[in-house]
């Protein structure tokens, strides 16, 4: 039996199939919530974001329809909650700076030293994606975490392509910078 489309799924949910929400909660839940927690860099307020998107996915079922991908649809939502989340607390799109350390997972023949390389070079990327402007820092996140193309990007934030396109390019080079001048 061949796994059902994430848009499959969705409309499944809108005639009230629950477990077809399961399965799609569990695809998105992990980078959904980094998307929220890279953008604001505070875990409470990345938990609640990250709750009202899903209760907004819940809500939004009776008029879902199909126009782009489900993976769009729903990074769609989660930028517009998180541009509310900025307007509603008069932020210039600027993510609060709290380093946080996340485990090295992965590590089969552990050696301390190689350990603290891959953590400190996981915290000057971090950093450096961080220091991105919120528009490149987006686009940058959205195709790299939530790994949509730069045209569901374009389609997503209303934008044409070159324009997104030349963002990702900017944020590319402003990380490279960034990162040769941590070393």
């Amino acid at each position: 039996m061949t796994e059902r489309s994430d848009e499959e799924l969705m409309l499944a949910f809108k005639q009230d199939e629950a477990t077809a929400f399961n399965v799609l909660y569990r695809r998105y839940k992990d980078a959904l919530y980094r998307y929220f927690l890279r953008n604001i860099k505070n875990e409470a307020t990345s938990q609640e974001l990250f709750q009202d998107l899903w209760m907004k996915v819940i809500n939004s079922k009776e008029n879902y329809q199909v126009k782009a991908t489900f993976k769009t649809w729903l990074y769609t939502l989660a930028h517009n909650r998180l541009v509310d989340w900025y307007r509603r607390n008069n932020l210039e799109q600027k993510a609060f700076q709290e380093n946080t350390e996340d485990d090295v997972d992965g590590i089969i023949n552990w050696n301390p030293e190689d350990e603290l390389q891959t953590k400190r070079l996981s915290k000057e990327i971090k950093n450096a994606v961080s220091q991105l402007p919120f528009a490149q820092r987006e686009v940058f996140l959205l195709h790299n975490e939530a790994l949509l193309s730069l045209p569901q990007i374009a389609q997503m934030l209303d934008e044409g392509i070159e324009k997104i396109k030349s963002r990702y390019r900017y944020a590319l080079a402003r990380l490279r910078n960034n990162l040769e001048k941590m070393r």
